[in-house]
């Protein structure tokens, strides 16, 4: 049998690929974690010029010793804002190099707001509370979360989500797990919302403050405990939080990094 000819289409195919050297990729993290735990810190360590969308948060005061030339805040007040944010962003790509979402939690939960609203508007019920809102309620949240997460990603800069953090699947959900415990700690957000923010990202931290009770001797020789306060970027793999390090094979992760700062992580990615 003769092997079938080319179509003049397939004739004209050409291939889309390219050399691994030539993929540009601009980065993306995630840090979550309590409040005072150095997220916003992290985040002002990052290539400048930076824009920080504070959406209601009002987590700037770590950050006011930075110059106007190497920060700038945008105070987000609801979901039709942050698209301003992001369109503009589109628009003058070379702006800035870093843009910072703070928090991502709040953002959720300014859009949990405004489904509420409008359900309130149809309905004469109030679905505000994270306990009473319809599964079709949540799902407007997720999607309209999700396609914003996703875009912000893709815009041509270095990206920060910061959030909150949650303690996730306390039980199990079914008639044989119920009273097991198997925790997970991670950004505080909706379950299907935080999937997809953990798969967008490059790199996912948890930031926390590690106490240490340092020993030494006071002027009279007498040995007293001093307590000495670091923070701290958990990084390495657990079974716990979530974490997560975009890298070659070969580079062993640190479990913790103190302290950390943007050249720290770009060292451990680089493996250096």
């Amino acid at each position: 049998m003769p092997a079938p000819s080319r179509t003049r289409h397939q004739a004209r195919i050409k291939p889309g690929f390219r050399s691994i050297s030539e993929v540009k990729r601009y980065r993306s993290f995630v840090f979550y974690g309590r409040s005072g735990t150095g997220k916003t810190t992290l985040a002002s360590t990052f290539p400048a010029p930076i824009l920080l969308l504070d959406v209601n948060d009002e987590g700037t005061d770590s950050v006011l010793d930075m110059s106007d030339d190497d920060l700038k805040v945008w105070d987000i007040e609801d979901g039709e804002e942050f698209d301003e944010a992001y369109w503009w962003l589109k628009q003058n790509p070379g702006k800035f190099a870093t843009v910072v979402i703070d928090t991502t939690t709040m953002l959720q939960t300014k859009q949990v707001e405004e489904i509420s609203g409008k359900s309130l508007e149809k309905t004469g019920k109030f679905a505000g509370d994270w306990g009473t809102m319809t599964k079709q309620d949540w799902g407007k949240v997720a999607s309209w979360m999700k396609t914003r997460i996703t875009r912000f990603r893709n815009l041509p800069m270095t990206v920060v989500f910061i959030a909150q953090e949650r303690l996730f699947n306390v039980e199990g959900d079914d008639e044989d797990s119920v009273g097991l415990i198997d925790p997970e700690v991670g950004p505080a957000l909706s379950p299907s919302v935080k999937s997809h923010l953990n798969a967008a990202v490059g790199m996912i931290g948890q930031c926390y403050v590690r106490v240490k009770k340092i020993k030494k001797k006071d002027a009279k020789g007498k040995l007293t405990t001093e307590k000495r306060y670091e923070y701290c970027l958990r990084v390495g793999p657990s079974d716990i939080y979530a974490t997560k390090v975009r890298k070659p094979k070969r580079i062993k992760l640190p479990e913790v990094i103190v302290d950390p700062e943007y050249d720290d992580l770009i060292a451990m990615i680089q493996g250096e």
